[in-house]
């Protein structure tokens, strides 16, 4: 009996840190994102506009997810360890 949980908890774990691998690679794949879509405001010949605003806000915004996907993922391996 013993031995079947410290499987199962050997398989949660395993569960957990694959779900962090997935989150971790979510959040570098939206700073990539956050990252092109400034490069190309600055070369793209948009003046000050709403349009711009937006972009903007929502840039910083993919930005803000990215970083809360990292911080929940290093939480949840951290709580894991415990």
């Amino acid at each position: 009996m013993e031995k079947i949980t410290e499987l199962k908890t050997m398989q949660n774990n395993m569960n957990i840190l694959e779900i962090s691998d997935e989150l971790i690679k979510c959040s570098i794949q939206l700073d990539n994102i956050a990252e092109l879509i400034e490069i190309n405001l600055t070369i793209s010949k948009l003046k000050n506009c709403d349009e711009l605003t937006r972009i903007y806000f929502l840039t910083d915004y993919i930005k803000q997810l990215s970083s809360k996907l990292d911080n929940f993922s290093k939480k949840i391996t951290k709580d894991d360890a415990k």
